[in-house]
């Protein structure tokens, strides 16, 4: 498929590694032996197989075409600061997915809750209130925050100028760094409307959509949400519309705030009229967050597992300009140099762009898989290559792609069950819920494609057991978004573990691990005998 798409990289050539994250969509992998611009890592977001109908490929191709059409300077700014699609992957089926640019290691921080795993650094992490922050061991400014909205508005105005619009601002698809000048990375991308057209359904965070009957992919639209999120940056919730402190800490941009939450579009300001406030509120912003008169408010604790990619450390430093430099005082002076300046930036920004995606010449660079082990799984019609279809070596390649697709599926459920436990509030609860469906769909579309396998090469009784653990771990994961459900109406750990969602989940978690240990015991010696992995019943 790929002389449909020209430039489009074949599935069988990338080489998967470390899988980052699976979500509604699909999983995100490293890939390796590749670079973008020669420097930075890879990822390669695969689309699950029920997602691939829905996909317009066509409108994704020419996401992937928008960058090398655009000047220099501005296809390199918005390389930097997005995770924008680069190259189309194809299979027999048509488009598989796409590579990007993996998160730079900037936008990964370290929590004193979980101080061994960098996440990457979501807004949802600084929707809270100050106690949070000193259990997660940093802290922000109110200056900061204005640096972070200064820069955030200034990337969504230059989108729009090209003709692409967000629709899904929220905390999950957007990250922030605090080193330096603080400033934002924008992923799944891929979820962005370009020139008025999606390449996926276009759908909504919840507690972050529009006001009911509006539509998304209009830039009012972002300035909405644009608005939500600088409410709740100031007032320390996850959800709430409230701007009483964000107005205390700037009376201007508390008022643009105000102005932009409005339920009709046509009465909202123009995003760019909050670039002056933001930069002015960045040069007088008060030493400490102003407290209301009825206290802190409280907010829900940020989900510890990644969103939309989640993609992935990799060390290039972000050269983006800011929008505006933060002038001394509060003039239209300040104002309009704010404007002067992101109007030469977007004419004369040095040029570049995403290249080329380049291959390491490194001779060390072979993983020592054929292809076929590293590009399976990719569609249930293609489980293997089809060289391979016809011999036992090639259907236990397939099967091995099968278990590298679950690769991550148990940890994170592991880290969703443990974080319900804590009764993480109704935004917490809703993002592990998500996390057991993504895992429950994932799994039983395993067992879909589990089926296409040859029966008569391989062993009825191994696959069988192998069908019955993902089978039951999956009816674990329903089970545990039940019971995510049910703690919303309230939850405390007593609840949680006495719920009969919790016994029906452990029932079914003890029966997946009979069913994983008998599939390893068969698997083991077949995968060594055709030089694949061996594994233990938890990496199943």
């Amino acid at each position: 498929m790929t002389g449909a798409y020209p430039g489009a990289m074949d599935a069988g050539r990338v080489v998967k590694g470390t899988k980052f994250n699976a979500g509604g969509q699909g999983s995100v992998w490293a890939v390796e032996d590749r670079t973008i611009n020669g420097s930075w890592p890879v990822a390669y977001k695969e689309y699950h197989a029920r997602i691939r109908p829905s996909l317009k490929a066509d409108v994704l191709a020419g996401m992937v075409d928008f960058i090398p059409s655009l000047p220099r300077g501005t296809g390199r700014w918005l390389a930097e600061c997005t995770a924008w699609p680069a190259v189309l992957v194809t299979d027999s089926s048509g488009v598989s997915g796409f590579l990007m640019r993996q998160i730079p290691e900037r936008f990964f921080r370290r929590f004193a809750f979980d101080p061994d795993k960098p996440q990457p650094a979501g807004f949802q992490y600084l929707l809270n209130p100050p106690a949070y922050f000193r259990r997660a061991g940093f802290a922000i400014t109110p200056r900061q925050r204005f640096e972070l909205l200064l820069d955030l508005a200034g990337t969504l105005v230059r989108l729009h100028s090209l003709g692409a619009v967000v629709g899904d601002v929220s905390p999950n698809n957007v990250l922030f760094c605090l080193d330096g000048t603080p400033s934002c990375f924008l992923i799944d991308c891929d979820a962005m409307s370009l020139h008025g057209k999606w390449a996926l359904p276009a759908v909504e965070t919840p507690n972050w959509g529009l006001p009911q009957g509006e539509r998304m992919g209009a830039a009012t639209g972002d300035t909405y949400k644009f608005a939500l999120l600088a409410a709740r940056l100031f007032a320390g919730e996850q959800d709430g519309r409230d701007v009483t402190v964000l107005r205390a800490a700037d009376e201007a941009v508390g008022r643009l705030a105000e102005q932009s939450l409005a339920a009709d579009p046509a009465r909202r300001p123009v995003l760019e009229q909050w670039l002056g406030a933001l930069a002015d509120a960045v040069a007088t912003a008060p030493a400490t967050l102003p407290q209301p008169p009825f206290g802190p408010s409280v907010g829900a604790a940020p989900p510890s597992r990644n969103t939309g990619q989640s993609q992935q450390p990799a060390p290039p430093v972000r050269n983006t300009p800011p929008p505006a430099t933060p002038g001394a005082g509060r003039s239209k002076a300040g104002r309009w140099f704010v404007a002067l300046v992101l109007l030469v930036l977007a004419v004369v920004y040095g040029p570049d762009l995403y290249d080329t995606l380049e291959e390491d010449n490194r001779s060390s660079g072979s993983s020592g898989l054929s292809e076929s082990a590293v590009s399976g799984g990719t569609d249930s019609s293609a489980p293997g290559t089809e060289d391979g279809q016809g011999t036992e070596d090639g259907q236990v390649r397939s099967l091995a792609a099968l278990l590298e697709r679950n690769e991550g599926n148990r940890s994170g459920v592991g880290e969703a069950v443990s974080r319900m436990t804590t009764c993480p509030g109704g935004a917490g609860l809703r993002e592990v819920k998500e996390v057991f469906d993504d895992a429950a769909a994932e799994r039983d579309e395993l067992v879909r494609d589990l089926k296409d396998l040859d029966p008569d090469l391989l062993s009825s009784s191994m696959t069988a057991d192998l069908r019955s653990g993902w089978q039951a771990s999956a009816d674990a994961d329903r089970a545990y978004s039940l019971l995510a459900e049910e703690a919303m109406g309230g939850c405390s750990s007593g609840s949680v573990t006495s719920s009969s969602h919790w016994r029906d989940a452990s029932r079914a978690s003890a029966r997946a691990t009979s069913a994983k240990k008998d599939f390893v015991a068969a698997w083991n010696p077949l995968a060594e005998q055709h030089g694949l992995a061996t594994m233990s019943w938890d990496e199943v």
